[in-house]
């Protein structure tokens, strides 16, 4: 029997397009992170919101940088 028949295929998880909708999804990512991060530290709510606010930042401007260097680099 071929491992091939076993094993589930599976997409591809780099997109081979990078639209302006990744800043938007890579900013929730880094809320989302920051909050779970938040938590396991048992921080204060108010801090949790604080930690989500600065993760949506951090997550957008890494979003950013992949997009600004996805163009740079298909730019002649």
């Amino acid at each position: 029997m071929l491992l091939a028949t076993i094993l589930p295929r599976v997409e591809d998880p780099i997109p081979d397009t990078i639209g302006i909708g990744a800043l938007f999804s890579a900013a929730g990512a880094g809320g989302v992170v920051a909050m779970v991060a938040g938590s396991a530290l048992g921080i204060s709510r108010a801090r949790q919101d604080q930690w989500a606010r600065t993760g949506v930042s951090i997550g957008f401007a890494v979003g950013a940088a992949i997009y600004v260097t996805a163009l740079l680099g298909q730019l002649p």
